[in-house]
């Protein structure tokens, strides 16, 4: 018989996991929901309280203010202060002071004081840098553009417009052209292009300018110049600035007025010292100032001879003709006559006092005036000059002049 024949018939019992053991009860399970959603709740919270938190907030602003006087904006003493206007809550708090974008446009385009120490001792706050203006140390240039002269770019450079004479070819202080590039030094002074063949040391060319000092052609900045003494020759065609230096004197030629053959007819027309169109003249030439030294001659830069005199030594006409100028001439020749003959004419500035006057017509030999050093002059002496339908000629090689 078989172990398990007590068992014959009988089937094990077997648990299914189908069948539905214990269940927990319902204030049990109510409860568990109950905290399940209270712990999704305070997570929701927190997230939305950390989405939407306010800026940060001084402590001073969340102090209730017990003064009845409304609060203003403190500004800095070195700017103009502006009353800012004061809001107030719906609930009565008065909101903090606020500047409008027209006051805050106006303040920060205040400059402040300057040496206000005590004010920056103090701690203000001070918006604006101020750059003082330095000093150019280097040579420079300018592109020339319609419409430029000589006069206009000395002043936009701060400089004498003789100091931009003598750092560029004369032409250029006579015709200023577009597209003429022009040198424009550091500081007024003149220029020096050096020839090695003229033997001329540092101090040679200094006591040629003017200046006594020859160490301040060296240490200048824009000459670059380094162990050297002021006996040291330069190199042929160095270009030299000399500070405080002084060139030969420049005349400036004022316009004229000519007619259809080319002849002068009215002199600086602009001036109230113009005696208008006055066409003709001309006889014989003779010289206009026989008791002077001639001193300086004719060139590409000097448009005339200059011959000195005492002053108020008398100055005779060199031609005859009409007075086409007689007065103050802004160009640089100062007291002036300037007399037509034909197509010639002559000028004569510096004087000291004249002796014509518009409307008159002189003859050859005549007293127009006497020796002066009016307008751009070193010295006394008589600048005379000589034109041929506005053209300068050499004087000394007109027949009769006598230089």
């Amino acid at each position: 018989m078989s172990e398990f024949s007590g068992y014959r018939g009988r089937r094990p019992t077997r648990l299914s996991p189908y069948v539905r053991r214990d269940v927990p009860p319902l204030w049990r399970r109510l409860f568990g929901w109950f905290c399940l959603f209270g712990a999704l709740g305070l997570c929701v919270g927190a997230v939305l309280l950390v989405v939407t938190a306010p800026s940060a907030v001084s402590d001073a602003a969340l102090e209730p203010n017990t003064d009845s006087t409304p609060t203003q904006t403190r500004l800095p003493e070195t700017v103009s202060a502006v009353q800012a206007p004061v809001e107030t809550s719906s609930e009565g708090a008065m909101a903090r002071p606020t500047l409008s974008a027209a006051d805050i446009a106006a303040l920060l385009a205040t400059p402040p004081e300057v040496g206000d120490i005590a004010a920056r001792s103090a701690g203000r706050y001070d918006p604006f840098t101020t750059i003082t203006n330095r000093a150019r140390s280097e040579m420079t240039t300018y592109l020339a553009q319609r419409g430029d002269t000589i006069n206009g770019i000395a002043n936009r450079y701060g400089l004498k417009r003789e100091t931009i004479a003598w750092c560029n070819d004369y032409r250029l202080a006579q015709v200023l052209r577009p597209g003429d590039i022009v040198t424009i030094p550091p500081a007024d002074g003149a220029c020096h292009t050096v020839l090695r063949t003229q033997g001329k040391d540092i101090r040679d060319i200094a006591a040629q300018y003017g200046v006594e000092d020859p160490y301040a052609i060296i240490d200048a900045p824009a000459n670059n110049l380094a162990d050297v003494s002021p006996e040291t020759l330069l190199p042929s065609n160095f270009f030299v600035f000399i500070p405080g230096g002084e060139g030969q004197v420049i005349t400036w030629d004022a316009p004229v007025q000519q007619d259809s053959a080319g002849n002068v007819v009215a002199f600086d027309p602009g001036s109230r010292f113009s005696c208008g169109s006055r066409p003709g003249g001309g006889t014989v030439w003779t010289n206009p100032l026989p008791n002077g030294a001639y001193v300086r001659g004719f060139y590409a830069g000097h448009s005339g001879i200059d011959i000195a005199a005492p002053i108020g030594t008398p100055i005779y006409a060199a031609n005859g003709g009409p007075i086409l100028y007689a007065g103050w001439n802004n160009w640089g020749y100062g007291s002036t006559v300037v007399i037509g003959h034909g197509a010639w004419s002559t000028l004569y500035g510096h004087m000291s006092s004249i002796g014509v006057r518009c409307g008159q017509t002189v003859a050859a030999g005549q007293v127009i005036g006497y020796v002066g050093s009016s307008g751009n002059s070193s010295g006394p002496h008589l600048h005379f000059e000589v034109r041929y339908r506005n053209r300068p000629a050499d004087p000394s090689a007109t027949a009769g002049i006598g230089w």
